[in-house]
């Protein structure tokens, strides 16, 4: 009987272990800007914004930042899908957006040291360029909004 309760709380922090870790990746990933290049083409539409305005925007989400850049408008959202920024007349609410982890978006900013933040649209992905590095592999949301 010791045994089953032992095998059976084992099995169930082990559940809970996986559970996390499945439910808590961070979202995107940080090149090197020429290695960006090479890697999903040249940048087709931009967008810059100044690092001190980026922060003040994104400061506001806890886990997630969505981003949208269309027609010169950005659009900027938090975690669940509320507002958080937008230059455009309207947001619909099934937009497909490009979400990143906040914590990601930190990490490039923090390596880029630059006074501006580049949001790109390229052939297939979007990204975001700080100095010399790239944030690319956002989740579309929807459907990956969680």
């Amino acid at each position: 009987m010791c045994f089953s309760k032992k095998f059976a709380l084992l099995f169930l922090l082990l559940l809970s272990l996986t559970s996390t870790a499945i439910y808590s990746q961070e979202v995107g990933q940080i090149f090197d800007k020429k290695e960006a290049d090479v890697l999903y083409g040249p940048v087709l539409e931009s967008r810059t914004i100044s690092t001190d305005k980026f922060e003040a925007i994104i400061i506001f989400a806890d886990d997630k930042v969505m981003f949208r850049l269309e027609n010169d408008q950005i659009s900027i959202l938090g975690d669940t899908r509320n507002l958080l920024y937008s230059n455009s007349k309207f947001i619909v609410s099934n937009q497909v957006f490009h979400m990143y982890s906040k914590s990601k978006v930190l990490e490039l900013l923090n390596i880029g040291k630059s006074l501006i933040v580049t949001l790109e649209n390229r052939k297939n992905v979007f990204s975001i360029t700080v100095g010399d590095y790239t944030l690319e592999m956002s989740n579309p949301c929807p459907p990956f909004c969680d």
